[in-house]
């Protein structure tokens, strides 16, 4: 069998083949690395009359180890790998690449030009390089889960107040509302707008109506346990859901916060105190969780509609 026939259907066998250079070896063996054909470079290496057909191929390339002959395999592609070969009962080392062609194997060899100790060198050079690789890499990847995390965090929290996004509270709202129906502990909402903002923010400028915002979500952080789940939900309007938390304790809790608030002089200006409106629900047998949701921001405008700076419970 001839090479060109072995490699008819991968060009790009050939291609490295005859771009080789003249210390390259070339051999197409069948399964059991019995020698169909080789070129002439391999023959001259030999000092043969002939070329060695019919001839193991481990009885020619022996290597370095006394390992079998045939080439190494990668564990996770099932791929051929490279490996270094000794001409047998020589020093002249050959770096082979494997391909399996057809039902036949297709072994190119690169002369090192080196013995034993220096092929060894070389090797230890190269397995260095793959560590220092190896190691960039793992930084790369360490350096592209800090980005994900970060991109991830941003995508969930709002930027003014730190507290969760209106997207990401639905998804831990609707998780959370799931569990308890199925587990039947109770669940509270407390939705929260500040009252008269749009005033601060005509009157007084942005600035200070930013300084509001991200003050009130400072109290609400303060005031939650672990497991309740605060986030702004719109412009002046947040939300908490409260776990394992009925609608008394609920109420307990936003009349903290709305106390807490109403005393601070957070535009250090008597004339402007900062108060809030809650509305408080909690969670029943037939609710949806946009359900509970519409039930607490129902409490929420009739706390509005009687007075403001008060709680409200549907």
């Amino acid at each position: 069998m001839k090479i060109f026939e072995a490699v008819k259907n991968n060009p790009e066998l050939v291609s490295a083949f005859f771009d080789a250079s003249g210390a390259m070896i070339a051999a197409v063996t069948d399964e059991n690395y019995i020698i169909l054909g080789c070129n002439d470079n391999l023959t001259r290496s030999l000092h043969a009359p002939e070329k060695p057909l019919g001839r193991y191929l481990g009885d020619i390339l022996c290597p370095l180890e006394e390992d079998a002959f045939p080439p190494l395999v990668s564990e996770k592609s099932g791929e051929l790998l490279p490996q270094m070969l000794k001409l047998c009962h020589t020093e002249i080392m050959f770096k082979c690449y494997n391909f399996s062609v057809d039902g036949v194997f297709l072994v190119l060899g690169d002369r090192m030009g080196g013995t034993d100790n220096e092929v060894m060198e070389t090797m230890s050079l190269l397995n260095n390089e793959l560590s220092g690789l190896t190691r960039e890499l793992g930084k790369k990847n360490r350096e592209l889960e800090t980005a994900y995390r970060k991109i991830t965090e941003l995508s969930r929290t709002d930027p003014l107040t730190g507290l969760a996004n209106r997207r990401y509270f639905k998804e831990r709202y609707e998780e959370e509302f799931a569990l308890s129906q199925r587990h039947e502990f109770p669940l509270s909402l407390a939705m929260m707008d500040l009252d008269h903002f749009k005033q601060v923010n005509d009157t007084l400028g942005h600035n200070a109506g930013d300084e509001v915002l991200k003050v009130f979500a400072w109290v609400l952080g303060q005031n939650c346990r672990l497991e309740d789940f605060p986030a702004r939900f719109g412009g002046e309007e947040f939300i908490i859901f409260l776990p394992h938390t009925a609608a008394d304790k609920a109420l307990v809790f936003g009349n903290r916060i709305r106390e807490t608030l109403s005393g601070m002089d957070i535009l250090e200006n008597p004339q402007w105190k900062v108060t809030i409106s809650v509305g408080i629900a909690q969670q029943k047998i037939e609710d949806t969780p946009e359900g509970l949701i519409k039930r607490a921001d129902e409490a929420l405008y009739a706390a509005k509609r009687q007075g403001r700076n008060r709680c409200e419970v549907k």
